[in-house]
């Protein structure tokens, strides 16, 4: 009797996205298996952060096919807020509602989408600050955060829908350099936690210690995948082999 193989967790196909005229994503193509996380590096305006708007369902894709855990996401009948329930993502720019505090940002979504009552969204937002190191803070405001810490607090309310995946979408670009070491700290901890993550970033030590598989997208395209090493150490390909050497500095 054969064994039913279980489909990989997300399931990217033929992925298209034109803006206009302007086609930015060509036929993007690869998968992502449960508790994988994967690195989508690049040049900037390759592709990396529309695709994961995609998978999001942020963007419309115009083209292809998007899956999760084998379920068809791009159709107009998908509950989007279901969706994202499952897919939870932590952007570029750092968007706390500056009127709540750090504990009110977490526990907002518990009791809007999950439908937790106040004190039981409360007591698991506390949890959520507490894995990113910042359960003494769940009283401060934004503006009395550092951009790390607000950045950390942007991870903990995604994390505390206990998404299927997590999306991270360059989430150091916006932090002064030394913020920058506490952000990949705690995505590191997620990752260990058995997280499936997809992370666009620049930092490419980061890539390489943390991803599982690394994908290369040049101009809308992926032009290689593969293990860190061989996408980030050992290149084949010489597009590539500049890419590292220029991201080393």
């Amino acid at each position: 009797m054969s064994v039913t193989q279980k489909p990989p967790l997300v399931a990217v196909e033929g992925l298209r996205k034109s803006f206009g005229q302007v086609e930015v994503l060509r036929g993007v193509d690869f998968t992502v298996e449960e508790g994988q996380a994967v690195a989508l590096v690049g040049s900037s305006g390759s592709g990396k952060s529309t695709c994961l708007r995609c998978i999001n369902r942020l963007e419309e894709a115009t083209g292809g096919s998007i899956r999760l855990d084998g379920v068809e996401t791009t159709g107009p009948k998908v509950d989007l807020n279901d969706l994202r329930r499952h897919i939870g993502m932590v952007f570029q720019g750092i968007n706390l509602y500056p009127h709540m505090t750090a504990l009110g940002n977490v526990a907002l979504a518990l009791r809007k989408v999950v439908g937790l009552s106040k004190a039981e969204a409360a007591k698991k937002a506390m949890h959520h600050l507490h894995l990113v190191g910042l359960a003494h803070k769940g009283d401060a405001y934004p503006a009395q955060l550092s951009g790390g810490q607000q950045q950390r607090v942007g991870i903990a309310r995604a994390m505390a829908l206990e998404p299927r995946v997590m999306l991270f979408d360059e989430p150091t670009s916006a932090l002064d350099p030394e913020l920058v070491g506490e952000v990949l700290n705690v995505m590191t901890r997620t990752r260990e936690m058995g997280m499936t993550m997809i992370v666009v970033t620049h930092e490419m030590g980061f890539a390489r210690e943390v991803a599982d598989k690394v994908i290369f997208m040049e101009h809308g395209e992926v032009l290689a995948q593969g293990t860190p090493h061989e996408i980030l150490v050992a290149p084949d390909n010489p597009r590539i082999r500049d890419f590292v050497q220029r991201s080393r500095g």
